[in-house]
Protein backbone atom coordinates (compact mmCIF):
# COMPACT_ATOMS: atom_id res chain seq x y z
CA UNK A 1 0.00 0.00 0.00
CA UNK A 2 1.18 3.37 -1.70
CA UNK A 3 1.65 6.47 1.57
CA UNK A 4 3.39 9.55 2.01
CA UNK A 5 6.79 9.81 0.91
CA UNK A 6 9.19 10.68 3.60
CA UNK A 7 12.90 11.87 2.86
CA UNK A 8 15.34 13.32 4.38
CA UNK A 9 16.76 17.34 4.25
CA UNK A 10 18.98 16.85 1.55
CA UNK A 11 16.60 13.69 -0.14
CA UNK A 12 14.49 13.74 -2.66
CA UNK A 13 11.45 11.03 -4.81
CA UNK A 14 13.51 11.97 -8.07
CA UNK A 15 16.89 10.50 -6.84
CA UNK A 16 15.21 7.45 -5.33
CA UNK A 17 16.23 7.92 -1.95
CA UNK A 18 13.41 8.65 -0.56
CA UNK A 19 11.63 6.02 1.64
CA UNK A 20 7.74 4.99 1.90
CA UNK A 21 7.37 4.50 6.01
CA UNK A 22 4.06 2.12 6.51
CA UNK A 23 3.55 3.91 9.49
CA UNK A 24 2.65 7.15 8.53
CA UNK A 25 -0.94 7.72 7.29
CA UNK A 26 -1.38 8.35 3.34
CA UNK A 27 -3.30 6.88 0.64
CA UNK A 28 -2.43 5.02 -2.45
CA UNK A 29 -1.94 7.30 -5.53
CA UNK A 30 -5.04 6.00 -7.15
CA UNK A 31 -7.32 7.21 -4.73
CA UNK A 32 -5.92 10.66 -4.28
CA UNK A 33 -8.76 13.17 -5.95
CA UNK A 34 -6.08 15.88 -7.18
CA UNK A 35 -8.28 18.38 -8.02
CA UNK A 36 -10.11 18.60 -4.22
CA UNK A 37 -7.08 20.12 -2.78
CA UNK A 38 -8.39 23.77 -3.08
CA UNK A 39 -11.90 22.89 -0.71
CA UNK A 40 -11.50 23.79 2.89
CA UNK A 41 -12.76 22.06 5.74
CA UNK A 42 -15.52 25.02 6.52
CA UNK A 43 -16.55 24.46 2.68
CA UNK A 44 -16.76 20.67 2.57
CA UNK A 45 -18.75 21.09 6.15
CA UNK A 46 -20.70 23.61 4.21
CA UNK A 47 -21.42 20.60 1.24
CA UNK A 48 -21.93 18.18 3.76
CA UNK A 49 -24.94 20.12 5.37
CA UNK A 50 -26.29 21.05 1.77
CA UNK A 51 -26.37 17.08 0.79
CA UNK A 52 -27.99 16.50 3.95
CA UNK A 53 -30.69 18.68 3.84
CA UNK A 54 -31.03 17.21 0.09
CA UNK A 55 -31.20 13.96 1.42
CA UNK A 56 -34.09 14.76 4.24
CA UNK A 57 -35.93 16.55 0.85
CA UNK A 58 -35.53 13.61 -1.31
CA UNK A 59 -37.39 11.78 1.72
CA UNK A 60 -39.81 13.84 2.39
CA UNK A 61 -40.83 14.29 -1.18
CA UNK A 62 -40.54 10.86 -1.87
CA UNK A 63 -42.83 10.03 0.91
CA UNK A 64 -45.43 12.58 0.33
CA UNK A 65 -45.91 12.15 -3.38
CA UNK A 66 -45.42 8.62 -3.43
CA UNK A 67 -45.83 6.47 -0.56
CA UNK A 68 -48.98 8.59 0.93
CA UNK A 69 -51.04 8.00 -2.04
CA UNK A 70 -50.07 4.50 -2.30
CA UNK A 71 -51.10 4.12 1.39
CA UNK A 72 -54.79 5.67 0.96
CA UNK A 73 -55.12 3.80 -2.05
CA UNK A 74 -54.22 0.50 -0.24
CA UNK A 75 -56.63 1.87 3.07
CA UNK A 76 -59.71 2.00 0.24
CA UNK A 77 -59.67 -1.52 0.51
CA UNK A 78 -62.09 -3.04 3.06
CA UNK A 79 -60.83 -6.37 3.49
CA UNK A 80 -63.90 -8.00 3.94
CA UNK A 81 -66.22 -10.39 1.72
CA UNK A 82 -62.67 -10.88 -0.76
CA UNK A 83 -62.33 -6.74 -1.16
CA UNK A 84 -58.54 -6.82 -1.21
CA UNK A 85 -55.60 -5.56 -2.85
CA UNK A 86 -54.28 -8.36 -5.74
CA UNK A 87 -51.01 -8.55 -7.39
CA UNK A 88 -50.96 -5.63 -9.20
CA UNK A 89 -51.13 -3.71 -5.60
CA UNK A 90 -48.08 -5.72 -4.57
CA UNK A 91 -46.18 -4.94 -7.79
CA UNK A 92 -46.23 -1.19 -6.74
CA UNK A 93 -45.25 -1.73 -3.49
CA UNK A 94 -42.28 -3.38 -4.76
CA UNK A 95 -41.39 -0.58 -7.30
CA UNK A 96 -41.87 2.34 -4.90
CA UNK A 97 -39.26 0.42 -2.75
CA UNK A 98 -36.55 -0.01 -4.96
CA UNK A 99 -37.12 2.96 -6.86
CA UNK A 100 -36.85 5.01 -3.51
CA UNK A 101 -33.43 2.94 -2.69
CA UNK A 102 -32.29 4.24 -6.07
CA UNK A 103 -33.34 7.60 -5.70
CA UNK A 104 -31.70 7.54 -2.86
CA UNK A 105 -28.59 5.90 -4.03
CA UNK A 106 -27.89 8.92 -6.50
CA UNK A 107 -28.58 11.44 -4.31
CA UNK A 108 -26.10 9.90 -1.51
CA UNK A 109 -23.68 9.55 -4.21
CA UNK A 110 -23.55 13.29 -5.66
CA UNK A 111 -23.46 14.46 -2.41
CA UNK A 112 -20.42 12.30 -1.42
CA UNK A 113 -19.01 13.29 -4.44
CA UNK A 114 -19.91 16.84 -4.16
CA UNK A 115 -18.25 17.34 -0.51
CA UNK A 116 -15.26 17.29 -2.38
CA UNK A 117 -12.51 14.95 -0.73
CA UNK A 118 -8.98 14.48 -1.15
CA UNK A 119 -9.11 10.61 -1.34
CA UNK A 120 -11.50 7.98 -2.68
CA UNK A 121 -11.94 6.75 0.65
CA UNK A 122 -13.19 9.53 2.09
CA UNK A 123 -15.98 9.50 -0.20
CA UNK A 124 -16.91 6.26 0.13
CA UNK A 125 -17.28 6.70 4.05
CA UNK A 126 -19.56 9.92 3.38
CA UNK A 127 -21.69 7.90 0.87
CA UNK A 128 -22.20 4.68 3.11
CA UNK A 129 -22.80 7.05 6.02
CA UNK A 130 -25.54 9.23 4.20
CA UNK A 131 -27.43 6.43 2.08
CA UNK A 132 -27.72 4.49 5.19
CA UNK A 133 -29.41 7.23 7.09
CA UNK A 134 -31.56 8.49 4.16
CA UNK A 135 -32.52 4.42 3.97
CA UNK A 136 -33.50 4.56 7.61
CA UNK A 137 -35.26 7.50 8.00
CA UNK A 138 -36.87 6.51 4.38
CA UNK A 139 -37.64 3.26 6.21
CA UNK A 140 -39.06 4.48 9.21
CA UNK A 141 -41.18 6.96 7.32
CA UNK A 142 -43.00 4.59 5.34
CA UNK A 143 -43.44 1.91 7.57
CA UNK A 144 -44.42 4.30 10.20
CA UNK A 145 -47.42 5.85 8.11
CA UNK A 146 -48.25 2.58 6.63
CA UNK A 147 -48.74 1.11 10.27
CA UNK A 148 -50.74 4.13 11.08
CA UNK A 149 -53.18 4.46 8.23
CA UNK A 150 -53.41 0.08 8.73
CA UNK A 151 -54.51 0.37 12.14
CA UNK A 152 -57.28 3.47 11.10
CA UNK A 153 -58.72 1.03 8.39
CA UNK A 154 -59.06 -1.93 10.94
CA UNK A 155 -60.27 0.11 13.41
CA UNK A 156 -62.83 1.13 10.90
CA UNK A 157 -63.77 -2.25 10.07
CA UNK A 158 -64.01 -3.32 14.02
CA UNK A 159 -61.11 -5.50 14.08
CA UNK A 160 -60.91 -7.39 17.91
CA UNK A 161 -57.39 -8.30 19.84
CA UNK A 162 -57.20 -11.77 21.69
CA UNK A 163 -59.05 -11.05 24.59
CA UNK A 164 -61.85 -10.13 22.93
CA UNK A 165 -61.40 -6.07 22.79
CA UNK A 166 -62.22 -3.82 20.05
CA UNK A 167 -58.57 -2.55 18.34
CA UNK A 168 -59.77 0.80 19.11
CA UNK A 169 -60.41 0.63 22.58
CA UNK A 170 -56.59 0.42 23.73
CA UNK A 171 -55.29 3.37 24.99
CA UNK A 172 -52.03 2.78 24.90
CA UNK A 173 -49.43 2.94 22.25
CA UNK A 174 -47.69 -0.51 24.04
CA UNK A 175 -51.08 -2.24 24.30
CA UNK A 176 -51.63 -1.15 20.59
CA UNK A 177 -48.22 -2.63 19.22
CA UNK A 178 -48.18 -5.83 21.43
CA UNK A 179 -51.86 -6.55 19.93
CA UNK A 180 -51.80 -9.53 17.58
CA UNK A 181 -53.74 -7.52 14.36
CA UNK A 182 -50.93 -4.49 14.42
CA UNK A 183 -48.10 -7.32 15.25
CA UNK A 184 -49.38 -9.33 12.39
CA UNK A 185 -49.67 -6.24 9.72
CA UNK A 186 -46.94 -4.41 10.73
CA UNK A 187 -44.90 -8.01 10.08
CA UNK A 188 -46.23 -8.49 6.85
CA UNK A 189 -45.10 -4.99 5.71
CA UNK A 190 -41.74 -5.17 7.20
CA UNK A 191 -41.38 -8.87 5.54
CA UNK A 192 -42.33 -7.27 2.12
CA UNK A 193 -40.23 -4.28 2.55
CA UNK A 194 -37.22 -7.00 2.92
CA UNK A 195 -38.42 -9.49 0.47
CA UNK A 196 -38.16 -9.01 -2.59
CA UNK A 197 -38.51 -5.48 -2.20
CA UNK A 198 -34.55 -4.57 -0.69
CA UNK A 199 -32.93 -8.26 -0.38
CA UNK A 200 -33.39 -9.10 -4.10
CA UNK A 201 -34.90 -7.14 -6.76
CA UNK A 202 -32.15 -4.61 -6.54
CA UNK A 203 -29.22 -6.93 -6.99
CA UNK A 204 -31.11 -9.03 -9.61
CA UNK A 205 -31.52 -5.92 -12.07
CA UNK A 206 -27.79 -4.45 -11.20
CA UNK A 207 -26.21 -6.73 -13.39
CA UNK A 208 -28.79 -5.03 -16.57
CA UNK A 209 -28.82 -1.84 -15.51
CA UNK A 210 -24.81 -1.00 -14.52
CA UNK A 211 -23.12 -3.73 -17.11
CA UNK A 212 -25.71 -4.19 -19.74
CA UNK A 213 -27.53 -1.77 -20.63
CA UNK A 214 -24.52 0.85 -20.47
CA UNK A 215 -22.75 -1.83 -23.03
CA UNK A 216 -25.38 -2.15 -25.03
CA UNK A 217 -26.08 1.60 -25.58
CA UNK A 218 -22.36 2.21 -25.88
CA UNK A 219 -22.43 -0.10 -29.02
CA UNK A 220 -25.79 1.64 -30.64
CA UNK A 221 -24.05 4.90 -30.05
CA UNK A 222 -20.48 4.08 -31.31
CA UNK A 223 -22.06 2.53 -33.89
CA UNK A 224 -24.67 4.50 -35.16
CA UNK A 225 -22.11 8.17 -34.94
CA UNK A 226 -19.21 7.50 -37.06
CA UNK A 227 -17.67 10.79 -34.88
CA UNK A 228 -17.80 8.89 -31.95
CA UNK A 229 -13.79 7.35 -32.28
CA UNK A 230 -10.60 7.02 -30.84
CA UNK A 231 -10.53 8.35 -26.88
CA UNK A 232 -14.61 9.51 -26.98
CA UNK A 233 -15.31 5.29 -28.03
CA UNK A 234 -12.74 3.76 -25.21
CA UNK A 235 -14.67 6.00 -22.82
CA UNK A 236 -18.08 4.79 -23.76
CA UNK A 237 -17.64 1.29 -23.46
CA UNK A 238 -15.31 1.48 -20.42
CA UNK A 239 -15.96 -0.37 -17.80
CA UNK A 240 -17.00 1.18 -14.25
CA UNK A 241 -14.44 0.56 -10.67
CA UNK A 242 -15.86 -1.98 -8.29
CA UNK A 243 -15.76 0.51 -5.34
CA UNK A 244 -17.02 -0.31 -1.64
CA UNK A 245 -20.45 0.50 -1.47
CA UNK A 246 -21.95 -2.80 -1.21
CA UNK A 247 -20.43 -1.96 2.83
CA UNK A 248 -24.29 0.14 2.19
CA UNK A 249 -25.95 -2.49 0.95
CA UNK A 250 -25.28 -5.00 3.43
CA UNK A 251 -25.62 -3.11 6.85
CA UNK A 252 -28.62 -1.90 5.65
CA UNK A 253 -30.25 -5.48 5.10
CA UNK A 254 -29.03 -6.52 8.39
CA UNK A 255 -30.64 -3.53 10.19
CA UNK A 256 -34.26 -4.84 8.77
CA UNK A 257 -33.22 -8.18 9.91
CA UNK A 258 -32.95 -6.86 13.24
CA UNK A 259 -36.21 -4.82 12.92
CA UNK A 260 -38.19 -8.00 12.79
CA UNK A 261 -38.05 -9.39 16.58
CA UNK A 262 -40.32 -6.61 17.53
CA UNK A 263 -42.95 -8.28 15.42
CA UNK A 264 -44.45 -11.66 15.73
CA UNK A 265 -42.17 -14.58 15.42
CA UNK A 266 -43.46 -16.38 12.61
CA UNK A 267 -41.63 -13.69 10.29
CA UNK A 268 -38.33 -14.37 11.82
CA UNK A 269 -36.86 -18.14 10.50
CA UNK A 270 -38.70 -16.42 6.62
CA UNK A 271 -36.40 -13.01 6.88
CA UNK A 272 -33.24 -14.51 7.92
CA UNK A 273 -33.65 -16.83 4.97
CA UNK A 274 -34.34 -14.59 2.83
CA UNK A 275 -31.36 -12.33 4.23
CA UNK A 276 -29.42 -15.56 3.49
CA UNK A 277 -29.93 -16.26 0.12
CA UNK A 278 -29.83 -12.90 -1.02
CA UNK A 279 -26.00 -12.45 0.45
CA UNK A 280 -25.22 -15.61 -1.27
CA UNK A 281 -26.07 -14.37 -4.43
CA UNK A 282 -24.93 -10.81 -3.69
CA UNK A 283 -21.08 -12.79 -3.17
CA UNK A 284 -21.22 -14.64 -6.25
CA UNK A 285 -22.23 -11.52 -8.33
CA UNK A 286 -19.94 -9.31 -6.83
CA UNK A 287 -17.16 -12.15 -7.09
CA UNK A 288 -17.92 -12.04 -11.19
CA UNK A 289 -18.73 -8.35 -11.94
CA UNK A 290 -14.67 -7.88 -10.02
CA UNK A 291 -13.40 -10.26 -12.25
CA UNK A 292 -15.08 -9.69 -15.63
CA UNK A 293 -16.99 -6.32 -15.48
CA UNK A 294 -14.78 -4.10 -13.45
CA UNK A 295 -12.13 -2.06 -14.88
CA UNK A 296 -10.56 -1.86 -11.54
CA UNK A 297 -10.18 -1.27 -7.99
CA UNK A 298 -8.19 0.54 -4.88
CA UNK A 299 -8.56 -0.25 -1.14
CA UNK A 300 -6.04 2.69 -0.18
CA UNK A 301 -6.48 1.12 3.41
CA UNK A 302 -9.33 -0.22 5.76
CA UNK A 303 -11.14 2.85 6.61
CA UNK A 304 -14.52 1.56 5.09
CA UNK A 305 -14.08 -1.77 6.26
CA UNK A 306 -13.58 -0.42 9.73
CA UNK A 307 -16.60 2.02 9.46
CA UNK A 308 -18.45 -0.92 7.96
CA UNK A 309 -17.70 -2.53 11.59
CA UNK A 310 -18.52 0.26 13.90
CA UNK A 311 -21.90 0.86 11.66
CA UNK A 312 -22.58 -2.73 13.04
CA UNK A 313 -23.41 -1.06 15.91
CA UNK A 314 -26.59 0.07 14.97
CA UNK A 315 -28.20 -3.64 13.98
CA UNK A 316 -27.33 -5.23 17.03
CA UNK A 317 -28.18 -2.17 19.17
CA UNK A 318 -32.16 -2.60 17.69
CA UNK A 319 -31.90 -6.42 18.75
CA UNK A 320 -30.74 -5.65 22.13
CA UNK A 321 -34.10 -3.33 22.42
CA UNK A 322 -35.91 -6.13 20.74
CA UNK A 323 -34.82 -8.84 23.66
CA UNK A 324 -35.81 -6.61 26.34
CA UNK A 325 -39.21 -5.83 24.32
CA UNK A 326 -39.79 -9.31 24.17
CA UNK A 327 -38.20 -10.32 27.61
CA UNK A 328 -40.69 -8.05 28.86
CA UNK A 329 -43.95 -9.78 27.41
CA UNK A 330 -42.64 -12.75 28.70
CA UNK A 331 -42.61 -11.62 32.34
CA UNK A 332 -46.11 -10.71 32.19
CA UNK A 333 -49.51 -12.66 31.84
CA UNK A 334 -51.57 -13.18 28.43
CA UNK A 335 -53.16 -9.58 28.53
CA UNK A 336 -51.38 -6.97 27.07
CA UNK A 337 -49.31 -4.63 28.22
CA UNK A 338 -48.84 -6.33 31.44
CA UNK A 339 -45.09 -7.04 31.15
CA UNK A 340 -42.61 -5.95 34.42
CA UNK A 341 -41.96 -2.53 32.55
CA UNK A 342 -44.85 -0.42 30.52
CA UNK A 343 -45.00 3.23 29.58
CA UNK A 344 -42.20 5.33 29.50
CA UNK A 345 -40.27 2.61 31.44
CA UNK A 346 -40.22 0.27 28.71
CA UNK A 347 -39.21 2.45 26.19
CA UNK A 348 -36.40 3.92 28.91
CA UNK A 349 -35.36 0.18 28.95
CA UNK A 350 -35.01 -0.70 25.40
CA UNK A 351 -33.25 3.04 24.93
CA UNK A 352 -30.69 2.06 27.41
CA UNK A 353 -30.02 -1.65 26.53
CA UNK A 354 -29.37 -0.28 22.73
CA UNK A 355 -26.90 2.52 23.87
CA UNK A 356 -25.14 0.45 26.17
CA UNK A 357 -24.97 -1.88 23.33
CA UNK A 358 -23.69 0.26 20.76
CA UNK A 359 -20.81 1.02 23.67
CA UNK A 360 -19.73 -2.26 24.43
CA UNK A 361 -19.22 -2.99 20.88
CA UNK A 362 -17.96 -0.02 19.63
CA UNK A 363 -15.49 -0.40 22.52
CA UNK A 364 -14.64 -3.81 21.83
CA UNK A 365 -13.32 -2.21 18.29
CA UNK A 366 -11.57 0.33 19.56
CA UNK A 367 -9.69 -1.47 22.65
CA UNK A 368 -9.44 -5.07 21.46
CA UNK A 369 -9.92 -5.50 17.46
CA UNK A 370 -7.75 -2.77 16.28
CA UNK A 371 -4.94 -4.03 18.08
CA UNK A 372 -5.52 -7.30 15.88
CA UNK A 373 -4.47 -5.21 12.94
CA UNK A 374 -1.64 -3.45 13.87
CA UNK A 375 1.22 -3.27 11.60
CA UNK A 376 4.18 -6.10 12.19
CA UNK A 377 7.94 -5.37 12.82
CA UNK A 378 8.91 -6.52 9.18
CA UNK A 379 6.29 -4.23 7.83
CA UNK A 380 7.45 -1.17 9.77
CA UNK A 381 10.54 -1.34 6.93
CA UNK A 382 10.67 1.60 4.87
CA UNK A 383 11.18 0.41 1.17
CA UNK A 384 12.83 2.96 -1.44
CA UNK A 385 10.74 5.03 -3.64
CA UNK A 386 12.71 3.82 -6.89
CA UNK A 387 11.59 0.18 -5.75
CA UNK A 388 8.35 0.41 -5.52
CA UNK A 389 8.12 2.99 -8.15
CA UNK A 390 8.73 0.09 -10.41
CA UNK A 391 6.04 -2.59 -9.40
CA UNK A 392 3.69 -0.04 -9.43
CA UNK A 393 2.75 2.38 -12.13
CA UNK A 394 0.32 4.73 -10.56
CA UNK A 395 2.77 6.93 -7.84
CA UNK A 396 1.96 10.67 -6.83
CA UNK A 397 3.31 12.14 -10.02
CA UNK A 398 2.29 10.07 -12.50
CA UNK A 399 -1.56 10.16 -11.04
CA UNK A 400 -1.25 14.17 -10.76
CA UNK A 401 -2.21 15.83 -14.06
CA UNK A 402 -1.02 19.24 -13.00
CA UNK A 403 2.60 17.58 -12.58
CA UNK A 404 2.87 15.72 -16.29
CA UNK A 405 1.71 19.22 -17.80
CA UNK A 406 4.42 21.21 -15.41
CA UNK A 407 7.02 17.97 -16.80
CA UNK A 408 6.31 18.47 -20.48
CA UNK A 409 5.41 22.02 -20.73
CA UNK A 410 7.29 23.90 -17.86
CA UNK A 411 9.98 21.90 -16.68
CA UNK A 412 10.38 20.64 -20.16
CA UNK A 413 11.67 16.71 -18.99
CA UNK A 414 13.01 14.66 -21.63
CA UNK A 415 11.33 12.23 -21.66
CA UNK A 416 8.17 13.97 -19.15
CA UNK A 417 6.26 12.23 -16.65
CA UNK A 418 3.23 10.67 -18.75
CA UNK A 419 0.14 10.66 -17.07
CA UNK A 420 -1.07 6.86 -15.73
CA UNK A 421 -4.23 5.32 -17.35
CA UNK A 422 -5.16 2.46 -16.24
CA UNK A 423 -5.10 -0.39 -19.08
CA UNK A 424 -2.52 1.78 -20.51
CA UNK A 425 0.98 1.25 -18.57
CA UNK A 426 2.50 0.56 -21.37
CA UNK A 427 2.82 3.93 -22.53
CA UNK A 428 4.74 4.91 -19.22
CA UNK A 429 8.31 5.90 -19.95
CA UNK A 430 11.30 6.43 -17.44
CA UNK A 431 13.13 8.82 -16.31
CA UNK A 432 14.78 8.10 -12.76
CA UNK A 433 15.55 11.62 -12.60
CA UNK A 434 12.24 13.02 -12.14
CA UNK A 435 11.47 9.59 -9.92
CA UNK A 436 9.33 8.14 -13.10
CA UNK A 437 10.86 4.39 -12.50
CA UNK A 438 7.92 2.50 -14.27
CA UNK A 439 8.42 0.38 -17.80
CA UNK A 440 6.14 -2.19 -18.76
CA UNK A 441 8.64 -4.60 -19.91
CA UNK A 442 6.06 -6.50 -21.76
CA UNK A 443 6.25 -3.40 -24.22
CA UNK A 444 9.17 -3.37 -25.07
CA UNK A 445 10.78 -0.99 -22.58
CA UNK A 446 13.88 -1.03 -20.64
CA UNK A 447 13.65 -1.36 -16.95
CA UNK A 448 15.31 1.63 -15.04
CA UNK A 449 18.33 0.66 -12.50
Amino acid sequence: MFVCLAAGPRQGAGDGEGFWHPGQRGYAPEGIMWANFHITEAQRGGRLFTASVNLLLACTAWTVLLYIPYAYYMASFSYANGDEPGEFSEGIFVCLVVASQIGLFVVSSLGAKHAAYQNEDQIQKAYTVMYNAALILNLIMDISLQAVLSYLQMVGVGAHVADGRLLGSLTSFQEIFESYPIQKSVGKLLFKYCWPCTFLVPFLAEPFVAQWLPWQTAKWLVGANPKIKGENAEKAFELGEMEQGRYADCIFNVILVACIPFIAPAYIHLTFGALIVSHLYIYCFDQTKVLRYARKFNFSGSEVHWLGMQLFAIPISIFAAGLVFKANQMTGTEALGSGYFAGTQLWGAMAGAAIVHAILHLAVLEFFVKGCGAPSSEAKVGHGYATAARLNPATHFSTNPVHCLRSKHILGHSPPQVMFVAGKEHLLRANPKIGAHYVDSSAGGKISK
